[in-house]
Protein backbone atom coordinates (compact mmCIF):
# COMPACT_ATOMS: atom_id res chain seq x y z
CA UNK A 1 0.00 0.00 0.00
CA UNK A 2 2.64 2.73 0.81
CA UNK A 3 4.39 1.75 -2.21
CA UNK A 4 1.13 2.68 -4.16
CA UNK A 5 1.17 5.49 -2.47
CA UNK A 6 4.52 6.66 -3.52
CA UNK A 7 4.54 5.69 -6.44
CA UNK A 8 1.09 8.18 -6.89
CA UNK A 9 2.53 10.70 -4.86
CA UNK A 10 5.52 10.69 -7.40
CA UNK A 11 3.42 10.56 -10.25
CA UNK A 12 1.38 13.95 -8.97
CA UNK A 13 4.96 15.63 -8.57
CA UNK A 14 6.14 15.00 -11.93
CA UNK A 15 2.47 16.37 -13.18
CA UNK A 16 2.43 19.53 -11.57
CA UNK A 17 6.18 20.21 -12.42
CA UNK A 18 5.38 19.88 -15.80
CA UNK A 19 2.71 21.60 -15.93
CA UNK A 20 4.42 24.63 -14.27
CA UNK A 21 7.67 24.27 -16.60
CA UNK A 22 7.66 27.38 -19.08
CA UNK A 23 8.02 26.77 -22.00
CA UNK A 24 10.20 29.90 -22.31
CA UNK A 25 12.73 28.12 -19.45
CA UNK A 26 12.47 24.73 -21.75
CA UNK A 27 13.54 26.46 -24.96
CA UNK A 28 16.23 28.76 -23.89
CA UNK A 29 19.17 28.52 -26.38
CA UNK A 30 22.60 27.46 -25.49
CA UNK A 31 25.23 30.15 -24.76
CA UNK A 32 27.52 30.58 -27.82
CA UNK A 33 30.27 28.37 -28.25
CA UNK A 34 33.40 29.27 -25.27
CA UNK A 35 30.60 31.61 -23.47
CA UNK A 36 29.05 29.27 -21.23
CA UNK A 37 29.98 29.84 -17.44
CA UNK A 38 30.52 25.87 -16.18
CA UNK A 39 30.50 26.14 -11.46
CA UNK A 40 29.42 23.86 -8.84
CA UNK A 41 27.05 25.57 -6.40
CA UNK A 42 27.79 28.73 -4.16
CA UNK A 43 27.08 29.70 -0.86
CA UNK A 44 23.92 30.62 -1.20
CA UNK A 45 22.98 27.30 -3.21
CA UNK A 46 24.69 25.43 -0.97
CA UNK A 47 21.74 26.10 1.09
CA UNK A 48 19.69 24.24 -1.01
CA UNK A 49 22.07 20.99 -2.37
CA UNK A 50 26.36 20.67 -1.67
CA UNK A 51 28.22 19.04 -3.96
CA UNK A 52 31.56 17.09 -3.50
CA UNK A 53 33.77 15.77 -5.22
CA UNK A 54 34.16 12.39 -2.83
CA UNK A 55 32.27 11.66 0.40
CA UNK A 56 30.37 8.86 2.09
CA UNK A 57 27.94 8.51 -0.90
CA UNK A 58 24.63 6.53 1.01
CA UNK A 59 23.25 5.94 -2.73
CA UNK A 60 24.28 5.98 -5.88
CA UNK A 61 22.70 6.42 -9.54
CA UNK A 62 24.67 6.70 -13.65
CA UNK A 63 22.54 8.89 -16.14
CA UNK A 64 23.57 8.46 -19.46
CA UNK A 65 23.44 10.64 -22.16
CA UNK A 66 21.60 8.86 -25.12
CA UNK A 67 21.63 9.48 -29.13
CA UNK A 68 18.03 9.44 -30.23
CA UNK A 69 18.28 10.60 -33.48
CA UNK A 70 21.98 11.65 -34.90
CA UNK A 71 23.26 12.07 -38.15
CA UNK A 72 25.12 8.93 -38.56
CA UNK A 73 22.38 7.04 -37.74
CA UNK A 74 19.17 8.52 -39.10
CA UNK A 75 16.69 8.45 -39.17
CA UNK A 76 17.02 11.08 -41.96
CA UNK A 77 13.36 12.13 -41.90
CA UNK A 78 13.89 13.05 -37.80
CA UNK A 79 17.07 14.39 -38.29
CA UNK A 80 15.48 17.05 -41.37
CA UNK A 81 12.48 18.02 -39.41
CA UNK A 82 14.26 18.48 -35.58
CA UNK A 83 17.86 17.90 -35.90
CA UNK A 84 20.03 15.49 -33.98
CA UNK A 85 17.77 14.29 -30.81
CA UNK A 86 19.47 13.59 -27.93
CA UNK A 87 18.18 12.17 -24.00
CA UNK A 88 18.87 11.47 -20.28
CA UNK A 89 18.22 8.27 -19.25
CA UNK A 90 17.01 7.58 -16.57
CA UNK A 91 14.88 11.42 -17.07
CA UNK A 92 13.37 11.31 -13.76
CA UNK A 93 15.30 9.73 -9.87
CA UNK A 94 14.31 10.34 -6.59
CA UNK A 95 16.85 11.10 -3.54
CA UNK A 96 16.20 11.51 0.29
CA UNK A 97 16.93 14.82 1.56
CA UNK A 98 19.87 15.41 3.82
CA UNK A 99 21.36 11.50 2.02
CA UNK A 100 24.51 11.91 0.04
CA UNK A 101 23.65 10.53 -3.42
CA UNK A 102 27.13 9.78 -6.07
CA UNK A 103 25.49 10.82 -9.06
CA UNK A 104 27.62 9.60 -12.39
CA UNK A 105 27.12 11.75 -15.78
CA UNK A 106 28.20 9.51 -18.76
CA UNK A 107 28.71 10.98 -21.78
CA UNK A 108 28.15 8.25 -24.89
CA UNK A 109 29.08 10.20 -27.87
CA UNK A 110 32.33 10.21 -29.06
CA UNK A 111 31.88 13.32 -31.16
CA UNK A 112 28.91 15.94 -29.05
CA UNK A 113 29.49 17.58 -26.25
CA UNK A 114 26.85 18.33 -23.49
CA UNK A 115 26.18 19.90 -20.28
CA UNK A 116 24.78 19.16 -17.26
CA UNK A 117 22.70 22.32 -15.36
CA UNK A 118 20.30 21.56 -12.18
CA UNK A 119 17.84 24.23 -11.47
CA UNK A 120 15.85 24.75 -8.46
CA UNK A 121 13.09 26.65 -10.54
CA UNK A 122 13.25 27.40 -14.14
CA UNK A 123 16.04 29.81 -15.32
CA UNK A 124 18.20 29.82 -11.68
CA UNK A 125 20.92 27.39 -12.18
CA UNK A 126 22.34 25.78 -9.10
CA UNK A 127 25.51 24.17 -11.06
CA UNK A 128 26.22 24.11 -14.54
CA UNK A 129 28.86 21.42 -15.67
CA UNK A 130 30.28 20.59 -19.05
CA UNK A 131 30.40 16.67 -20.20
CA UNK A 132 33.32 16.00 -22.29
CA UNK A 133 32.77 13.83 -24.83
CA UNK A 134 33.08 9.70 -23.97
CA UNK A 135 33.52 11.06 -20.23
CA UNK A 136 32.37 10.36 -16.65
CA UNK A 137 31.67 12.73 -14.25
CA UNK A 138 31.28 12.14 -10.66
CA UNK A 139 29.35 14.08 -7.70
CA UNK A 140 27.94 13.51 -4.38
CA UNK A 141 25.14 15.48 -4.18
CA UNK A 142 23.74 16.19 -0.89
CA UNK A 143 20.37 18.01 -1.43
CA UNK A 144 18.87 20.06 1.91
CA UNK A 145 15.39 20.98 0.30
CA UNK A 146 12.53 19.03 -0.20
CA UNK A 147 11.34 19.15 -3.80
CA UNK A 148 11.28 18.72 -7.52
CA UNK A 149 14.80 19.68 -9.07
CA UNK A 150 15.01 19.97 -13.11
CA UNK A 151 18.33 19.30 -14.93
CA UNK A 152 18.97 19.82 -18.44
CA UNK A 153 21.65 20.35 -21.16
CA UNK A 154 21.31 23.98 -22.50
CA UNK A 155 23.14 22.22 -25.74
CA UNK A 156 20.36 20.28 -26.75
CA UNK A 157 16.91 21.48 -25.94
CA UNK A 158 14.11 20.83 -25.11
CA UNK A 159 14.56 17.08 -25.15
CA UNK A 160 17.32 16.48 -23.13
CA UNK A 161 15.95 17.24 -19.90
CA UNK A 162 15.33 15.24 -16.38
CA UNK A 163 14.00 15.47 -12.82
CA UNK A 164 14.83 14.82 -9.42
CA UNK A 165 12.41 14.41 -6.63
CA UNK A 166 13.97 15.54 -3.08
CA UNK A 167 11.66 13.03 -0.76
CA UNK A 168 12.08 13.55 3.20
CA UNK A 169 14.92 11.75 5.30
CA UNK A 170 14.01 8.35 5.81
Amino acid sequence: MQACLTAVGVAAAMLIALSAWSADAMSQAAPAEGTARYFIPDAAASRVVTVANEGGAAAGIVILTEAVAVKETGPKDTIANFGEVYAFSPAFIAVHRDQPTQITLWNLQPDDYHDFMLEDRPGHALMHLRLEPLSKTSYVYTFHREGLFSFRCAVHQPEMSGQILVLPPR
